[in-house]
Parts: C-alpha cells; sequence; structure tokens
C-alpha cells in the first residue's frame, strides 16, 4: 500500500565526502521506503555548487516545489546538503517548521523536532559547527592555491585532454584523450568544419570550438611533452 505522506529529496556533492550523488540518491530512497515516505522527486544540484550559494538553481526548484505543493518531507543524506551557512540553515529549519514540513536526514535516521526540548540549540550548534569548519576548509584551499601559484604550478582542473604528474604539479598528456585532441587540431588545420571533426573524434562542437580558440601551441606550452605518458 503506498503511503499518502509525500516528500522530496535533494542531493548536492561535498568534496570532503565519498558519497557521490548517486549513492546519496540511493541512500535517500532507502529511506523514504522505510520510514514509509512516497518520494515524489529528487533535486540534483550540480557539481560544484557551494553550500554558501543561496541561489543554486535545484536548492531553489526544490523550495519552489514545497512552497507549493503539499509535501510532507525534505530528505537529504545530512543537514549539511542543504546549507553550510549557518543562518540559512535555521531560516530553513524554522520556514519548513512553520510549513508543517519534516526534515529528514539520513545520517540522523529521523526527522528534527523543533519542538523537543535543546532540540533548536543544538541545530544552531551543529549549524554554526559546519559553517565554521567550511570557512576554515576555504581558507586552506586559498592558502594551497597561493602556494602552487608561487611555486609555478598549473592550478585549476586540467583541461581536456591533460592531467597532473604523478606529483599533482605538472600537467602532462592523458593518453586516453590527447591524441584525439591533437586529431582534432590536424583537421582544424586541414580546414574541415566543426561538424565533420565532431563525427570523426566524438568530441562536442563546444569542445571543438574552445581548441579552436586556444589553439594548438596553448596544449603544448600547458604540459611538457607532447609525447603521451603510457
Amino acid at each position: 500500500m503506498t503511503s499518502e505522506r509525500t516528500a522530496v529529496g535533494y542531493v548536492r556533492l561535498s568534496q570532503q565526502s565519498d558519497r557521490s550523488l548517486a549513492t546519496q540518491r540511493t541512500d535517500i530512497r532507502d529511506y523514504c521506503t522505510q520510514s514509509d515516505l512516497s518520494l515524489v522527486e529528487i533535486y540534483n544540484e550540480g557539481e560544484g555548487a557551494s553550500g554558501y550559494d543561496n541561489d543554486r538553481e535545484e536548492y531553489t526548484r526544490m523550495l519552489s516545489y514545497v512552497q507549493e505543493h503539499e509535501i510532507d518531507a525534505v530528505v537529504v543524506r545530512d543537514h549539511s546538503r542543504l546549507s553550510r551557512d549557518r543562518k540559512e540553515r535555521l531560516r530553513l529549519l524554522l520556514d519548513l517548521d512553520t510549513a508543517g514540513v519534516e526534515l529528514h536526514s539520513v545520517e540522523r535516521g529521523e526527522a528534527v523536532d523543533l519542538d523537543e526540548d535543546w532540540a533548536y540549540v543544538l541545530q544552531a550548534i551543529q549549524a554554526t559547527t559546519d559553517d565554521v569548519e567550511k570557512r576554515k576548509e576555504i581558507e586552506r584551499s586559498k592558502r594551497e592555491t597561493q602556494q602552487r601559484v608561487e611555486a609555478g604550478h598549473y592550478q585549476g582542473r586540467p583541461p581536456l585532454g591533460t592531467r597532473f604528474d604523478a606529483a599533482g604539479e605538472k600537467l602532462v598528456p592523458d593518453p586516453d584523450e590527447w591524441p584525439t585532441i591533437m586529431d582534432a587540431f590536424k583537421l582544424l588545420d586541414e580546414g574541415e568544419s566543426y561538424r565533420s571533426i565532431n563525427e570523426v573524434t566524438d568530441l562536442s562542437l563546444a569542445t571543438i570550438s574552445r581548441l579552436a580558440d586556444r589553439g594548438q601551441d596553448y596544449y603544448h606550452d600547458l604540459v611538457e611533452t607532447a609525447t603521451p605518458v603510457q
């Protein structure tokens, strides 16, 4: 028999966790089944979305859906997935409680009960702890980035066709992708259209356009050698 109690889920990737979006979705589905909640939808936040950004697309969509429909619960892996900003987290808790919507977390194994003695205080402490830890994490990342820049190491995500060396400091050709990138440049030099290059290499038109804008010299300057690493 299907439960009449409905829920929506929300997932967001954490840089400090091995809990992938797929794992989070599975955890939420299992939790809803065990808790007799009928899961309507899971909102999947894209990669790189910060818990400090309250204008996240899927987060905003989820809140709008809850406001416009009769939803009984919001389910997340843990409360930090919703927000790392303590003020936003506590504001959301109060808004959901006022609307009669429960906030469940797989980690806690239950809903937050703000009518329980000290519940709000404990939530405030946890929200503040998450906030402080994230700010420290951001500061560490800034220091590490500055150190890498000062040492002359590449900073950022390796461009398509490259990867970091074993020390994680310099870029080298990726043996799986570099040949395809070089084939694309060869076809560009021969005057082939983006569409024909797409058909030959299976690279997206947007990627081919970026390659054309950057030029082959840009890629060779990035890596220590143009010979793919075996």
